[in-house]
């Protein structure tokens, strides 16, 4: 039995010479913060759109700098609850106040009218995540929502390299951008992280932080603020390099392999898959799905791993619901009950460059089948 996975990262065989041959280079200089790492800044930051690229250890660190740059220490920043702990944690360590508000049913990520409630005289700026790779169709409103109550528009952008909307790639629409590496993600090097913008200050602010606080255009080494040590090595920046050489084609297959979800999963009672209106909005890391109420999520997604597809929860509980952010900010069950409906009834679908076209049609064959078999064995499930 083919089993799908979730995520499968890879690297090709010319690749694999590539990266041989240039690690026999690297061994031999720079071992952090070389000419990869310039060469990958440069060029990610071309990709995006954007003046300036930082590569960082990690997306963390780059959501990190990124708030420290823009103040957010003592003030709140609304953050959708929907999202991995990092990014309200990223809140929490620079000193800010993490404020969790409701996602969108159609889009998964923050909503708007909700963001606005919840702004108050300490609010300092919006954390938008860009989940499971989609731009929000809103993100002009939000944008222009920032400029007119003079609030930062901060992009998570961990899942959403390329993603386009109106032209305009993630990572560019707010004050800054921040991209994750991780093996799970739509390129990878590893691990590590890049912070695009295109504010100077921000920028500035980013390459002394990345080394401990340096004063950059000082000649003697000289620290004028509080930073860390989240610099980027040498062979991470190569595997980087390789895999956003591949990034238009991983885009490609992976929207096709959406294209097939929706086409196949089209008016199927019983779920609806997210799918946005034009598929370059995404880089679909994943693609989720909502079943309905009636359908029962656990039963769903043991027959798909029995069968050997892998499906997930993400982000579950919501952060609201982790028992860090429950102990800090005195959050709970109840506080958020539209987040908290739609994540009792998401589900994610496995999309990468590696899956056939078949691969995506037993996915749908497979979550008929038992959807309409749980139908038959219970009734209405």
């Amino acid at each position: 039995m083919r089993r799908i996975n979730m995520a499968d990262p890879h690297f090709n065989e010319v690749d694999r010479n590539r990266i041989h041959r240039e690690v026999e280079i690297i061994l031999d200089g720079a071992l952090s913060m070389g000419p990869n790492v310039q060469a990958f800044e440069q060029e990610f930051a071309h990709r995006v759109g954007v003046r300036h690229a930082i590569a960082m250890n990690s997306c963390t660190s780059a959501l990190e700098a990124s708030l420290l740059a823009l103040g957010a220490t003592g003030r709140e920043v609304i953050v959708p609850a929907e999202t991995f702990v990092a990014t309200g944690m990223a809140v929490h360590l620079t000193g800010g106040i993490p404020v969790f508000a409701e996602i969108s049913e159609t889009t998964l990520c923050l909503d708007l009218e909700d963001v606005k409630r919840r702004v108050t005289d300490r609010t300092i700026g919006i954390l938008l995540v860009h989940m499971a790779g989609l731009i929000t169709p809103d993100i002009l409103k939000f944008r222009q929502f920032c400029k007119d109550n003079g609030l930062f528009l901060l992009e998570d952008a961990a899942h959403a390299p390329g993603a386009r909307y109106k032209n305009q790639e993630a990572g560019s629409f707010g004050q800054a951008g921040c991209f994750s590496f991780f093996p799970t993600k739509v390129i990878t090097a590893g691990e590590g992280g890049m912070l695009t913008t295109n504010d100077d200050a921000v920028a500035a602010f980013a390459r002394s932080f990345q080394h401990r606080g340096r004063d950059m255009s000082s000649k003697v080494e000289r620290y004028s603020a509080p930073g860390r040590n989240v610099r980027m090595t040498e062979i991470t920046a190569l595997l980087g390099r390789v895999q956003l050489g591949h990034l238009g084609e991983f885009l490609h297959r992976r929207r096709q392999i959406a294209a097939i979800y929706g086409r196949e999963l089209r008016n199927f009672p019983g779920l609806v898959v997210l799918l946005p209106e034009t598929l370059e909005s995404s880089s679909f890391w994943k693609v989720p799905v909502l079943l309905d109420r009636s359908k029962d999520r656990l039963a769903i997604t043991e027959y798909m791993r029995a069968a050997g597809i892998s499906v997930d929860w993400a982000y579950q509980p919501a952060l609201h619901m982790q028992p860090v952010f429950c102990s800090l900010y005195g959050t709970g069950e109840g506080q958020l009950p539209r987040t908290e409906d739609i994540l009792s009834r998401h589900l994610c679908l496995p999309c990468h460059p590696r899956m056939s076209d078949e691969d995506a049609l037993h996915v749908t064959r497979t979550i008929k089948e038992v959807i309409r078999m749980l139908q038959v064995g219970r009734g209405a499930v």
